[in-house]
């Protein structure tokens, strides 16, 4: 192990921890939110080259686990990045991560996946990046099983701090993500703030688990 920093890594995007118990430290109480499961199958919307996977794999026992890698910046999702980010964690846990991760290069106008096919769909820090976010998550509905979950991470909008730090997106509060999905065929199931357990925070984290009707 390097050191127990996390930093944005050179060899694929998204950020390298170089140790498990820096994932653990930060990253536990998301782990634990998403209910992982052995054998699920999980579409990861927005994955950049698989790095939250790949923390995961790391700091978990579980050997039968597919991810559908969802990306429209070829850039950041093509398989030798996606490996690259595969050998540093397999480093990082001291073991070889066999996961499978399948990789799908999306357009504006379709993920170009099946439809009616997943019950497990992840959209981690990227619904602020999209436009028109009506159409992703009709997109998103139509390729879920009824009954399917959709677990959400987005940083909150809060009064004079509206726009993401970073992409300078603008950003959405929980109650306007919560009328947004349930307009598209979503019910709210459960949430929660901060799970970094960060102690001064201007727009906090949030996960929030969405059910498909």
């Amino acid at each position: 192990m390097v050191n127990a920093q996390e930093k944005p890594s050179k060899q694929f995007c998204g950020w390298a921890f170089n140790d498990t118990t820096a994932i653990k430290n930060k990253m536990t109480k998301q782990f634990n939110f998403l209910h992982i499961k052995e054998n699920d199958s999980i579409a990861d919307i927005g994955s950049s080259s698989g790095s939250y996977e790949g923390c995961i794999a790391a700091v978990s026992n579980y050997k039968n686990i597919h991810f559908t890698l969802v990306d429209i910046d070829t850039n950041c999702l093509n398989r030798t990045k996606v490996n690259k980010m595969l050998q540093h964690y397999s480093i990082v846990k001291n073991d070889s991560i066999t996961w499978q991760l399948s990789i799908v290069n999306n357009t504006a106008d379709s993920l170009h996946l099946p439809a009616n096919s997943y019950n497990n769909v992840w959209l981690m820090n990227t619904l602020h990046e999209i436009e028109d976010k009506q159409k992703i998550i009709q997109q998103i509905a139509a390729i879920m099983k009824r009954g399917g979950e959709l677990v959400l991470l987005e940083l909150l909008s809060r009064p004079k701090h509206t726009i993401h730090g970073g992409c300078k997106k603008k950003l959405m509060d929980e109650n306007e993500l919560r009328i947004l999905f349930e307009q598209n065929g979503f019910t709210k199931e459960d949430e929660l703030y901060n799970p970094n357990d960060v102690k001064k925070v201007i727009n906090p984290v949030y996960l929030v688990r969405f059910r498909k009707n």
